[in-house]
């Protein structure tokens, strides 16, 4: 069995570029010998002297004898052959190969061909020569490829390098960004919880949940004066800050000194235990008010140099904002205390004080001054639905001085002060002070002297007339009787003469009462009387007003005892029954009766006139209230009547009628048997 030859090579196959390696077991004669059947002298070996070879250089193509029984050896040296040649192309000459040594030929030696005997093995060296000049072109390109790739490996490791080092410093500036916007946060952070304090205890903790970071300080200690040699200190016991004032003598020392030895011995004997190092902030304060007030912040701490680097860089950007935030604390308390001390004062006003807009709405009033929120002042003070008559608050925010003026609400009389309030500065008023001075007492006392007066010269007008009238009465009396002792009775002339002296004695009667009624004086005594005898001693003084009414009158027959001064009785009596025949114009019904009711006396006067409106109920008690025309009062009034009767334990008051009308009730205490 042989392959196929043609004896001779094209021309352009040198003999040196085929290596011939023969199977196992041949002869070097024999190895050359089949080499030279195909021209190929001198390149010629066998499979055991593969070992041998360094360098195939110069070959093209390797024809390679395979036996069967020696394929695993021979297929480990034809791969170094390959690694020595890569270029070469491999043509495999089988001696009985089977299919699976075939494939592993093709698929992981990739060898040109296979051939089997009496194939025509020239044919295939000279496509093995074309295979090799690709191959060549194609481990040329790739050499240039690799060699392209390794500088562009050494070009991209240079670039990998280079943004390495600038990631690295990108890097290391976003690090030290984000540990600058940490702080920035950190700082607005603390900023926005400082500024919700509103109390020292509130800065105190929020100082030392922001410190609290630092490993080795102790909560801080807050020092300050509030006043000359007076210390205050807050520091934290446990969770819990604690204060307490000292009265040092070393107190201004203690804020003059700056040298942290000799302040931390200071600290040891205020708080009796030794103090480890201290950093100390001194803090001062712009505001005028507190301007004599030192503060101080310490930290005790035990820490290194490094640590207490970080701890000045942190805390440094913080001093500022824990001194203004002190500060504000400070000035709110301050102004706190200056409004609590207003307000106390301002409620402590025994007047009534109220502030009140251009609606008269209240915004603020004082504890003497019953209010509802949001409520008017005529609302609050005087019940109404209206703003009071002669009220001056108007006349005060259109002229903006202070106003004043009189008005009667409540059965008071109150003289109201009006002032005005211009807020920023303005020309504008915005709003007015209103002070309630209840002048009751002295307007009631200006009614007594005016009223005594005028009940002196009445009473001295009626003295004076009474003793006029008094001598030519008695002589008309007295010489009455001398005329009937020389009369026979029975006759016209005795009746006659009779009736003249009865009426000149009703005319004495008379005139006593009227003597009786203006006689009030320093010498006035409270007496007990018998209410229905002064109800009878008065009525007839009234017989005027009375004739054009129909009168009922129901006395009672028992003795009703109270105690009171006669003469004022009567005078309030004398009032009520006048008025209520004034209010009747065009006749009417006048009732008055007394009666006991268990141990209460009441007196009762009314009329069927048009009755006291609603609106004015609440007014007819108020001194100088009068719905009558000039010249047709009395001058007593209801106050005056509503102060006699209250002043002998009785009570004078409005009953309320379904009927048309008005009815006056007078009660007092029946005095005990």
């Amino acid at each position: 069995m042989g392959w196929m030859s043609d004896q001779t090579l094209s021309n352009n196959v040198d003999q040196k570029d085929i290596l011939w390696i023969c199977e196992e077991g041949t002869s070097d004669d024999r190895c050359t010998t089949a080499a030279s059947e195909f021209g190929l002298v001198k390149q010629a070996c066998r499979w055991a002297d593969i070992d041998s070879l360094v360098s195939l250089d110069n070959c093209k193509i390797l024809i390679c004898n395979l036996v069967k029984d020696h394929f695993t050896e021979e297929f480990s040296k034809l791969q170094k052959l390959q690694q020595l040649s890569p270029a070469s192309v491999t043509i495999v000459l089988s001696h009985g190969l089977d299919i699976d040594a075939i494939n592993l030929l093709i698929n992981e030696m990739h060898v040109f061909a296979i051939l089997q005997p009496n194939e025509n093995l020239r044919v295939f060296i000279q496509k093995a020569l074309e295979a090799y000049t690709d191959k060549k072109q194609y481990i040329s390109a790739l050499g240039k490829i690799k060699k392209q790739n390794r500088q562009l490996e050494e070009l991209n490791e240079n670039l990998e390098s280079l943004v390495h080092v600038r990631t690295k410093k990108e890097f290391e500036a976003n690090q030290k960004a984000l540990e600058s916007l940490k702080s920035m946060q950190s700082l607005l952070k603390f900023i926005k919880i400082v500024s919700r304090s509103d109390t020292l205890e509130d800065l105190m903790i929020a100082v030392r949940d922001d410190f609290k970071k630092f490993h080795g300080l102790r909560p801080p200690i807050l020092l300050f004066t509030e006043s000359q040699n007076r210390l205050r200190v807050y520091y934290f016991q446990g969770k819990q800050l604690t204060s307490r004032n000292n009265n040092h003598d070393e107190v201004g020392k203690l804020f003059e000194k700056d040298n942290a030895p000799t302040i931390r011995g200071e600290l040891s004997n205020l708080f009796g235990r030794p103090f480890g190092p201290i950093e100390v902030s001194n803090l001062s304060f712009q505001s005028e008010e507190l301007q004599s007030v030192g503060a101080k912040i310490i930290c005790e701490h035990s820490f290194d140099s490094k640590n207490l680097d970080d701890f000045f860089q942190f805390s440094f950007e913080r001093w500022s904002i824990i001194n203004m935030a002190l500060e504000n604390i400070l000035l709110q308390k301050s102004s706190k205390d200056i409004a609590r001390q207003w307000a106390r004062t301002f409620n402590e006003m025994k007047d009534p004080i109220i502030i009140i807009d251009h609606h008269y709405r209240m915004t603020l009033s004082n504890g003497n001054f019953h209010r509802q929120q949001d409520q008017f002042c005529y609302q609050a003070f005087a019940q109404r639905d209206s703003p009071c008559l002669d009220c001056p608050i108007q006349k005060t925010f259109e002229k903006g001085g202070a106003q004043y003026s009189d008005i009667h609400c409540l059965g008071k009389v109150f003289r109201v002060h009006s002032y005005p309030i211009r807020l920023d500065g303005g020309e504008q008023v915005s709003h007015a002070i209103n002070q309630y001075v209840d002048i009751s007492q002295s307007v009631d006392l200006q009614s007594r002297v005016i009223q005594g007066e005028k009940m002196a010269a009445i009473g001295l007008l009626a003295g004076n007339i009474a003793h006029e009238l008094n001598n030519p009465l008695t002589g008309i009396y007295s010489l009455a009787g001398l005329l009937l002792e020389d009369i026979e009775q029975g006759t016209n002339t005795y009746k006659d003469l009779q009736e003249i002296r009865d009426a000149a004695h009703r005319c004495q009667i008379i005139i006593r009462d009227l003597l009786d009624f203006s006689s009030v004086g320093a010498d006035s005594k409270v007496l007990e009387v018998n209410a229905n005898e002064v109800i009878r001693k008065t009525l007839p003084l009234l017989k005027m007003s009375m004739r054009t009414h129909n009168c009922d009158i129901h006395l009672s027959e028992d003795e009703i005892l109270i105690r009171v001064n006669p003469q004022l009785l009567q005078q309030v009596i004398f009032n009520l029954v006048n008025n209520a025949c004034q209010a009747m114009h065009e006749g009417g019904s006048l009732s008055v009766s007394c009666a006991r009711k268990e141990d209460i006396c009441q007196i009762r006067i009314s009329d069927t006139g048009p009755g006291i409106p609603e609106d004015l109920r609440e007014l007819i008690f108020d001194p100088f209230f009068t719905t009558k025309d000039e010249g047709k009062g009395t001058g007593l009034g209801l106050s005056m009547s509503r102060s006699v009767i209250e002043r002998f334990d009785g009570r004078l008051k409005l009953v309320e009628k379904q009927n048309p009308g008005a009815e006056f009730l007078i009660e007092f205490p029946v005095v005990k048997k």
